[in-house]
């Protein structure tokens, strides 16, 4: 792990390049910090943004967390399956020696956004500020930014190592990593103190303060997301489903949050002119249609122009055509969901305005039940924005919504003994499905992880569910994918996606190796087990 002291160039750096958090952020930015103004009262909104702004290239940035989360799972494919190593990832089967910097890059967002967390959590609180309410609340925000870093690092490498302060010279340089259970524990915490000091939505608008910033119900949200994840592999600890189901209910009560309902419900959710809804609980902001941290959707649209994607005035869209969503899950999205979630979630038709016969997006892969498009995540359509190109996609990018909150509530419910079908069956019924009832504990469970699946899918969660499940679980979903019932000349075979067989993973790789990197510039630090 690299060393993580305070460093003010990478911070002046950051003033002087434009903020991705600028649309709700908008107090005065300074070009430098000088004797007197680091921190003062003037500077430390400035320092707030720079946190969100590491947070946002954490998740957002180049795809990478995108590629991270998604690829090992059913909903994406790299590249329509061309032989990559980055399919390595679709097959469970990567290892400690990717030279691809796409992993690197993922640990060096955590440690910057921590570093910026860590100088706002150690600095502010001794600095005269008028407003003191507002000073607490600064630090509630990098408490809750800090916890979020390490719920993604945890949930991807394991126990990390706790850094609790911006670091200087006479601190260990060098630390250890913590177990999960250690890491879990530093989190709470964080969003415990982040809870008990932020306002909620409404109280943040009332006082002029735009949308975008940290609130309770974010705070609240994440903590409940936190215990149910420990609840699940690796850990099986359920003492705080209880302390779940609290903060869930406290959320559901405040009446700050509901679903975005209205005759064309998903078009009007997505909405980019509209992306801090009452469904947005916490969400990476974007602004306008500027190319805030490289918007990772232009990798999953064609790099030809189409119609029927991005609706603008002139039809355009063209991204690099890297990433699609694979016939196969799009059949099986269909199988459990053909309405209007499905068709604004997967774009499996559209047309090329010209004719390019190379076209990858072209490609027919031949099913059992008939002839299927390379597909495309449909999700962050940008209705009416004039784009030059699909990497200036304008939408915020979604962390927590309150569809994810009423699935957790749900989830919760049942393991606790008594499930509440409430959540469930709203983002049913808003979907076009009907209500469910009378299931068993365990059948319960598995329609709340298939709701999620459908809900959240590209949102970056379902790693991280099948991972909470177990093993068998995993295997056992992956093998339904990867067994397409493709004929044997059709595109997939024999490029490492084998037609019929058993999905094996080895039981290390349900977490991912600790980057070399990082293990060569700590020698106290060890590399994850089986690697």
């Amino acid at each position: 792990m690299r060393k993580i002291l305070l460093y003010l160039p990478i911070i002046v750096g950051l003033l002087i390049f434009p903020m991705g958090c600028d649309q709700y952020l908008e107090e005065d930015l300074f070009s430098s910090f000088g004797e007197g103004n680091f921190p003062n009262e003037a500077t430390v909104e400035t320092m707030v943004n720079a946190t969100h702004r590491f947070m946002g290239v954490l998740v957002v940035n180049n795809h990478r967390m995108f590629w991270a989360t998604e690829f090992p799972t059913p909903s994406v494919h790299y590249r329509f399956r061309q032989v990559h190593e980055r399919n390595h990832l679709s097959t469970w089967s990567w290892n400690n020696t990717f030279t691809d910097p796409a992993y690197f890059e993922i640990m060096d967002h955590i440690w910057n956004t921590i570093r910026m967390s860590n100088d706002i959590i150690g600095l502010v609180p001794d600095i005269e500020m008028e407003d003191t309410q507002r000073q607490a609340e600064i630090v509630g925000e990098a408490k809750f930014l800090r916890a979020m870093t390490y719920f993604y690092a945890v949930r991807l490498w394991g126990g990390m190592p706790i850094i609790d302060k911006a670091q200087t010279l006479d601190d260990e340089l060098f630390p250890a990593r913590s177990s999960i259970a250690e890491t879990y524990a530093f989190i709470i915490q964080d969003l415990q103190d982040a809870a008990s000091v932020l306002p909620t939505r409404s109280e943040y608008t009332s006082r002029g303060f735009n949308a975008g910033h940290i609130t309770k119900g974010a705070a609240l949200g994440t903590l409940a997301k936190v215990y149910l994840t420990m609840a699940g592999e690796p850990l099986n600890d359920n003492s705080n489903l209880q302390a779940a189901k609290d903060a869930l209910d406290q959320v559901i009560s405040s009446g700050e949050y509901a679903l975005v309902q209205s005759a064309t419900p998903y078009q009007d959710l997505w909405d980019w002119q509209n992306d801090n809804n009452e469904e947005f609980i916490y969400a990476i902001q974007k602004q306008g249609t500027q190319q805030n941290f490289r918007g990772i959707f232009g990798y999953m649209t064609p790099s030809d122009p189409t119609e029927g994607i991005w609706t603008t005035t002139t039809d355009f869209s063209a991204g690099s055509a890297l990433d699609g969503v694979p016939p196969e899950f799009a059949k099986w999205y269909e199988s459990h969901d053909s309405g209007p979630r499905y068709d604004w979630t997967i774009i499996t038709e559209y047309t090329l305005t010209r004719d390019n016969a190379t076209h990858s997006a072209g490609e027919v892969f031949t099913m059992e039940d008939g002839d299927r498009a390379q597909g495309y995540i449909g999700k962050y359509r940008a209705v009416g924005a004039e784009l030059d190109n699909n990497f200036f996609c304008p939408n915020n990018f979604p962390v927590l919504r309150y569809a994810d909150v009423l699935l957790m509530h749900s989830e919760v419910t049942n393991e606790l003994g008594s499930a509440d079908y409430t959540g469930l069956n709203a983002t049913r019924a808003r979907a076009g499905l009907p209500p469910l009832s009378g299931l068993s504990q365990s059948e319960f469970r598995d329609a709340v992880f298939l709701e999620r699946d459908l809900e959240l899918t590209f949102e970056q969660n379902m790693l991280f569910d099948m991972r909470r499940r177990g093993l068998e679980y995993c295997k056992a979903k992956l093998e339904g994918f990867y067994n397409p019932n493709q004929n044997e000349s059709s595109p997939g075979a024999g490029d490492g996606y084998p037609q019929d067989f058993q999905f094996t993973i080895e039981p290390h790789r349900m977490l991912y190796p600790y980057p070399p990197r990082e293990l060569a510039s700590n020698p106290n630090l060890e590399q994850n087990p089986g690697y």
